[in-house]
């Protein structure tokens, strides 16, 4: 157990951030190492929804936040690394444009990520965005390789196969790997899978793609 306590009030003060009623207004600057250890003990302590939710909320008005964030990213404890993914989604459902500025980060990143939940969470954001100028060949590569793998968590390769429909529609040369690969899976799959690239076969056939 963490002998000191999270206080969420505590976090929003360390972002340069002050609650007046319901409205956030910015009050100081930015002062990393504080942040990062009150960050840090959050993620490490025990499981609270509500509070990450609320960091999430706060961290939508500092764009410092957003950063030390994703340096948590790559803590040494995967509980703080994934957690901080969580967060980090959370804030992109909120308000998208905190997180665009690291679409390129995370899709040059993400094929090296070992985390499958930070790999599920960065998925996830890049797969709701037009990739067709950030993607190369490395995280398509990836993409498709994750589908044949058998263990790979289904909301990993339901993202990837959203990323590679996406990018279909600029470089419609992937269409007939995409229709191969989700044939393949479609045998052995889990429901959700097989349900999840029947669907996008579905939109290729009628886009006459394939």
């Amino acid at each position: 157990m963490l002998q000191e306590s999270f206080n969420v009030e505590e976090i929003l003060k360390l972002m340069g951030l002050s609650p007046i009623g319901s409205v956030i207004f910015a009050t100081k600057s930015f002062t990393h190492k504080p942040l990062m250890k009150k960050l840090e003990q959050l993620m490490l302590d025990r499981w609270n929804s509500g509070e990450f939710s609320q960091v999430a909320k706060d961290a939508c008005h500092s764009p410092n936040a957003i950063a030390e964030l994703f340096e948590l990213n790559k803590h040494e404890n995967p509980k703080v690394a994934w957690r901080s993914a969580y967060v980090i989604d959370m804030v992109h459902d909120l308000y998208p444009h905190m997180v665009t500025p690291y679409l390129e980060f995370m899709a040059t990143t993400v094929p090296n990520v070992q985390n499958h939940s930070i790999k599920r969470h960065y998925l996830r954001i890049l797969a709701q965005h037009d990739l067709s100028e950030l993607a190369d060949g490395t995280l398509v590569d990836s993409c498709f390789e994750w589908l044949l793998i058998r263990d790979i968590p289904i909301a990993v390769k339901a993202h990837c196969m959203t990323i590679l429909f996406n990018l279909t529609q600029t470089y419609p040369e992937l269409a007939p790997e995409l229709k191969t690969v989700l044939e393949q899976l479609i045998p052995y799959g889990s429901a959700g899978e097989k349900n999840r690239a029947k669907k996008i076969l579905g939109q290729m056939k009628k886009m006459k793609m394939i």
